[in-house]
């Protein structure tokens, strides 16, 4: 199909405006009509009625002038391959072109999309034939330094300022003014911050309130360190969600 036109223009009589004004005017839709033809090339001609409602043409809106849903491509499907995403659900959809990213080992032969956008970024596989997975379980993701030297350690990463290297949970170098504080005779309490010089009483660091010690705390001995709430690591506030990979 082609978007044609024909227009008939009596050339006389000569300097009519009206006549020049429908001269102008077929002008302008000779430039429409070839860019309609530009567009109809640039989508394959697929702009017919036979068309409509077909996944390789135009959809017929519904009676609210919307894409009916099951027209819409589906939004697994998009994003490049090896894009990462978080996802809210446990389980992935049969036939999802997505994988949880927990360290498995695929085959290149069956994946071989993924593989040549990953390659061996997240580790080698212990086949040859095989390569792996990121493994993001359990941990948070921290933009690529690429040379922007905001992350101090980047050079002692697994490998190295790269796409894919990891670290170990780490807490940056600092200090606490040491205290003592312990019982007078008679009542009262003696504070000092020299530790070294006495050898009875409770321990503290400077900078922490001393009033979230408890009684038995202070009848246990020395505490040393902070009173904030305490646990296996170090970390943020945070919400589980599954880390996935584009494969296809």
């Amino acid at each position: 199909m082609t978007f044609t036109r024909t227009t008939l223009i009596d050339a006389s009589p000569s300097g009519d405006s009206v006549k020049q004004a429908v001269l102008d005017l077929d002008a302008d839709l000779t430039g429409a009509f070839a860019g309609l033809n530009q567009l109809l090339a640039s989508l394959g001609g697929k702009i017919s009625q036979g068309d409509y409602n077909q996944p390789q043409g135009v959809p017929r809106l519904d009676a609210s002038a919307k894409i009916p849903a099951g027209l819409l491509p589906s939004l697994l499907a998009e994003g490049p391959v090896g894009m990462i995403a978080a996802f809210g659900v446990q389980t992935l959809p049969s036939g999802s072109n997505w994988l949880e990213c927990n360290g498995a080992e695929l085959a290149l032969a069956e994946y071989p999309a993924l593989y040549a956008a990953i390659g061996t970024s997240f580790g080698f596989a212990s086949d040859p034939a095989k390569f792996r997975l990121p493994d993001l379980r359990g941990t948070f993701l921290r933009g690529w330094d690429h040379n922007a030297h905001v992350d101090p350690d980047a050079a002692s990463r697994t490998r190295g300022d790269t796409v894919g290297s990891s670290q170990a949970d780490c807490m940056q170098k600092h200090c606490h003014p040491a205290g003592w504080e312990r019982g007078e005779v008679g009542g009262g309490l003696e504070r000092g911050l020299d530790p070294g010089t006495r050898t009875a009483g409770v321990g503290w660091t400077h900078d922490f309130d001393q009033a979230q010690i408890t009684t038995a705390e202070l009848q246990a001995g020395n505490i040393w360190g902070g009173f904030a709430p305490t646990g296996l690591e170090t970390r943020p506030k945070n919400t589980a969600v599954m880390f996935c990979i584009k494969w296809r």
